[in-house]
């Protein structure tokens, strides 16, 4: 398969015009929306273009503030251990002192005191702060309106919901396999599932080998084949 450049997107202008502000502003910016809606791939994008800004993919077990604050010194270079005051110490003094735009994707894994101090190490070294999740981790910084959250809430530049793609975002993304009109739209169904686009993805990678074996272009047939396969009906 050919490898998907990162096409221009409703998503990518979304997340991009976020993650700006939050630089420019040293603000923080929350960004949420289903998973397989290519989120990551537009902070990778932009991180591709923006060397300096501080990139995490988090996992679950790094969930606490020791958690995420290692990655993050260990992103800069420093292996620092400690206690969780320690370890958010040495990231304000750095970023106090090297300014960096701060991106945590899949967010959602955070706990609140994670969240907490992120937005503390924010406040102090008025340096931006990306929190990239499922809607998950919208409902945490919210915290259904509880008085306890309001601080975490109200700190927070700006909040971007990602939405399911348009049929133009679909076009925009499968161009280099030159579908016809019934593909795409094909594929867009497909992309309003659960899975969005990373489903899309994975239909068209299987299409290929279809198109690979029949020695024809890529049609809808193909599609639907992989489609099938994909969820065991053939």
């Amino acid at each position: 398969m050919k490898k998907l450049e990162t096409a221009h997107t409703q998503t990518l202008d979304e997340i991009v015009m976020a993650v700006s502000f939050a630089e420019a502003a040293g603000d923080i910016s929350l960004i949420y929306g289903d998973a397989g809606l290519g989120k990551t791939v537009a902070l990778k994008q932009y991180v591709k273009t923006h060397p300096d800004a501080i990139y995490i993919e988090l996992k679950d077990c790094e969930k606490s503030v020791k958690g995420v604050c290692e990655r993050i010194l260990s992103y800069i270079g420093k292996l620092q251990r400690g206690t969780d005051r320690a370890l958010v110490g040495a990231i304000t003094d750095y970023l106090s002192a090297s300014p960096r735009l701060v991106i945590i994707d899949e967010a959602q894994h955070l706990s609140i005191r994670a969240l907490e101090n992120l937005r503390a190490i924010n406040d102090m070294a008025e340096s931006g702060v990306v929190l990239c999740g499922n809607p998950t981790v919208y409902d945490r910084m919210h915290g259904r309106g509880q008085a306890h959250f309001a601080q975490l809430y109200s700190r927070i530049g700006i909040r971007r919901h990602i939405v399911e793609p348009s049929l133009g975002d679909i076009e925009a993304i499968f161009s280099p396999y030159s579908l016809d009109k019934e593909g795409l739209l094909y594929l867009h169904k497909l992309a309003l599932q659960r899975g969005g686009i990373r489903n899309c993805v994975k239909v068209l990678n299987i299409a290929l080998q279809f198109q690979d074996d029949e020695k024809e272009p890529l049609n809808i047939d193909h599609l639907q084949s992989a489609y099938q396969l994909r969820n065991g009906e053939q």
